[in-house]
């Protein structure tokens, strides 16, 4: 198994998991290079703009790039590259008047060499280069924190390590890319992941709606994709009433509820998502407002239904190291 536990009754040396080390991908960078040669007009510094709008219908017009840059020749000019497609210096799709506005006969043409290297490209065409022929290219991913989560198809099983790294190269705020192996057989609903590139930890930061949460993706359920339910369930809670949230997770609906200053019980059967849960209510000053518990859905219930003292909850003892 790819992943192992790190902490379960506070014995461990490391309080959250850590995947094993994924191998060390080399990409060729030189390998994606593209250089254009394009047609260019030298022009006033001072006069880009005019002649910008003017012939907007013949400027280069890619993804991430300007069309205007420096003369290496001249610190007062610019050279405005113009698309790739453009070949007559004629131009004869420009009408008289953005002639007239763009000052076009006076003017000098030139060209220049435009070199678009990896960092320039996107993951999908950089994928689309490096995998076979035939192959889907993963078109999208999920994230959690710093953490991307993919579920790819058995075909892209040996290039696995490869897309990750790719990944990793093009999304800077992401720092482990996993990929979900084998079925769901956790009683917790946790997938088993393995690491394709980047850090070995999977504790990480998520932030929901002016609230922080702290996770450790190895051993908790989180779904981002239930960002907007969770809002709207919580919105719905009338000041007074009393939220009991029998599969509370690391707290995406109680901790949210009680910083709106309603009182909470909450539980969970994962003791991993009841550590995080009272992290996360101690981490956004609402311990005071939410009881957490360890316990199965029904015996919860009952025990908040039954007469008496209530369920005993884990507020009293201390609280993993973070």
């Amino acid at each position: 198994e790819s992943r192992r536990r790190s902490w379960y009754g506070g014995t461990m040396t490391e309080p959250f998991t850590r995947l094993d080390p994924a191998p060390e991908v080399t990409i060729d960078k030189d390998k994606y290079v593209k250089t254009l040669k394009l047609l260019a007009l030298r022009v006033p510094k001072a006069k880009c703009n005019v002649i910008m709008k003017a012939l907007r219908s013949v400027a280069l017009d890619l993804p991430r790039q300007r069309c205007v840059m420096p003369d290496p020749d001249d610190p007062d000019m610019r050279l405005f590259l113009l698309r790739e497609s453009v070949k007559d210096r004629e131009l004869p799709t420009v009408t008289p008047e953005q002639r007239e506005t763009a000052g076009l006969s006076e003017l000098a043409w030139t060209t220049h060499e435009l070199r678009l290297e990896y960092d320039y490209f996107s993951a999908d065409e950089i994928l689309r280069q490096i995998l076979p022929e035939g192959c889907e290219v993963p078109g999208s991913f999920e994230t959690v924190g710093h953490i991307a989560h993919l579920n790819l198809r058995d075909e892209l099983r040996e290039y696995r390590h490869v897309i990750g790294r790719v990944l990793l190269d093009k999304n800077p705020r992401l720092r482990t890319v996993v990929n979900k192996i084998g079925t769901i057989e956790s009683e917790f609903r946790v997938p088993t992941w393995e690491l394709l590139a980047g850090d070995t930890s999977l504790e990480t930061e998520v932030r929901q709606h002016g609230v922080t949460f702290k996770v450790d993706f190895g051993e908790v359920y989180w779904n981002s994709r239930l960002e907007a339910e969770h809002k709207r369930l919580i919105d719905s809670i009338k000041p007074g009433e009393i939220l009991c949230d029998v599969m509370a997770g690391i707290g995406p609906f109680a901790v949210p509820a009680a910083k709106a200053g309603r009182r909470v019980y909450a539980s969970d059967l994962n003791p991993q998502c009841t550590r995080y849960l009272r992290l996360n209510a101690r981490a956004n000053k609402v311990k005071n407002l939410v009881k957490c518990y360890n316990l199965d859905a029904r015996a919860f219930i009952r025990a908040l239904l039954r007469p008496g003292p209530g369920p005993k909850d884990v507020d009293d003892e201390p609280v993993p190291s973070e």
